[in-house]
């Protein structure tokens, strides 16, 4: 007896259609940082996850940008070599650093966010204010469902 195909569509599988929609949205932005500021996908994650923050753990900025230990380690050495950085020990564990924007770094933050924003409008004006609504909300339950499996 012959075994019955499984028919299976890739583009129909939604993890490979969020991968898609990342990748596209991340290298789109990436070259946007690029060009507009001279800045890397991970040195922009960075600086955005400082940015509106007074300073933060430097150990905790792995989880808060989804990147692994090492992108975050060479993220930080880029934005201090530029000066957007500073980094000093915390005072209870000299192991740990506290990461905060520099006075150039701050400004930067300050010039690009409304750029970035600008970007996201043009990416989602193709969406109804309930579409875009459903959309958030579908992904926020997503990441929901993800952190329970």
């Amino acid at each position: 007896m012959a075994e019955k195909k499984i028919h299976f569509e890739l583009d129909d599988f939604v993890p490979y259609k969020l991968m898609r929609v990342a990748e596209l949205v991340g290298t789109g932005l990436a070259a946007f940082y690029r060009e507009e500021f001279g800045i890397s996908r991970p040195e922009w994650r960075l600086l955005a996850a400082i940015g509106h923050r007074e300073q933060v753990i430097a150990r905790e900025l792995a989880e808060l940008t989804c990147m692994d230990k090492v992108k975050v380690s060479r993220g930080l050495q880029g934005l201090e070599q530029k000066g957007l950085i500073a980094r000093r020990p915390l005072p209870e564990d000299q192991r740990a650093a506290l990461v905060c924007l520099t006075p150039a770094g701050q400004d930067l933050y300050q010039r690009m966010v409304p750029r970035v924003l600008e970007w996201e409008a043009r990416l989602i004006d193709c969406l109804s204010a309930s579409e875009y609504r459903d959309m958030v909300n579908g992904l926020d339950r997503l990441i929901t469902r993800l952190d329970e499996l």
